[in-house]
């Protein structure tokens, strides 16, 4: 049986618990307020959220090259295989980082989840579950990549402020939104987050996601909903009411988390990332 270790980034959402419960190694993203940092041991995710309401300046950072390279060489050194799970490269450049910090060992398998938080922990969870199984890690991590194509991940966004201290977004543009009560609906495909519907108003955009998720999901059945979130407990019900009565579906408690600092820090407080396992 082969020695292997799973390495996941910390956009991944695991809790401590869930850390010890599935034995894997994390390697953290670093988050800034007004000059001072932190990463997921050192602010829980509520406090992170509230103190961006009145930071002037926040960002995310990846993580260094040197940091993979340490996680790396303290496990072949142990002779274990690693298989590493990243936050989509769409996103961050931690898929590339990784990779590169791969290709100093031998018997390191880095997959590019091609989603975020919850979306990664599915992945995770398979990748243990074949991983008992005596399925080869060469054919785990492949199987990853295939069954990557079968999560979709949203994210609705409720306040633009976050996406103008950012950069990705203009002031003028957010004040006009602002003004119009815009929310945003996005969408994390292949290469890139896209914006798939601005609508006015908390129930319009609801009603947009659901949309979106019968649309994409076509023949395919709903395994698994959850819903990462910025302290944004009014959507939160409203989205799991409107996936009961069209969706038939019921989120389950255990599927309802505050996101990460590393993911809250771009899609700002009361966004909520709708994350849908299909099979």
């Amino acid at each position: 049986m082969e020695k292997v270790k799973i390495v996941i980034d910390s956009t991944s959402d695991l809790t401590f618990d869930e850390i010890d419960k599935y034995d894997v190694e994390v390697v953290p993203l670093t988050m800034t307020i007004d000059g001072v940092d932190y990463n997921y041991k050192t602010i829980a995710n509520d406090e992170y959220i509230v103190k961006m309401r009145t930071a002037n300046e926040f960002s995310t950072s990846q993580p260094a090259l040197g940091s993979f390279l340490k996680v790396f060489e303290k496990w072949t050194k142990e002779g274990y295989k690693l298989l590493v799970l990243t936050i989509s490269s769409a996103l961050s450049g931690t898929y590339n980082t990784a990779l590169s910090a791969g290709a100093e060992f031998k018997d390191i398998y880095v997959v590019d989840t091609k989603t975020t938080t919850r979306g990664m922990v599915y992945l995770l969870e398979e990748a243990i579950k074949e991983l008992s199984e005596n399925i080869p890690l060469e054919k785990v991590a492949a199987k990853l990549r295939e069954k990557a194509k079968n999560i979709l991940t949203f994210v609705t966004i409720d306040n633009l402020d976050n996406l103008v201290k950012g950069g990705r977004l203009s002031k003028s543009a957010a004040l006009i939104g602002g003004l119009l009560n815009i929310k945003v609906l996005t969408q994390l495909k292949e290469t890139e987050l896209i914006a798939v519907d601005k609508v006015r108003g908390k129930k319009k955009l609801v009603h947009a996601l659901i949309k979106k998720i019968i649309d994409e999901k076509g023949e395919r059945s709903i395994k698994r909903i959850s819903l990462p979130n910025a302290l944004a407990d009014e959507y939160v019900e409203l989205i799991k009411k409107e996936v009961k009565d069209e969706l038939d579906y019921v989120v389950k408690d255990e599927d309802i988390m505050t996101t990460t600092p590393a993911i809250s820090t771009h899609t700002g407080e009361k966004a909520v990332g709708i994350i849908v396992e299909l099979v």
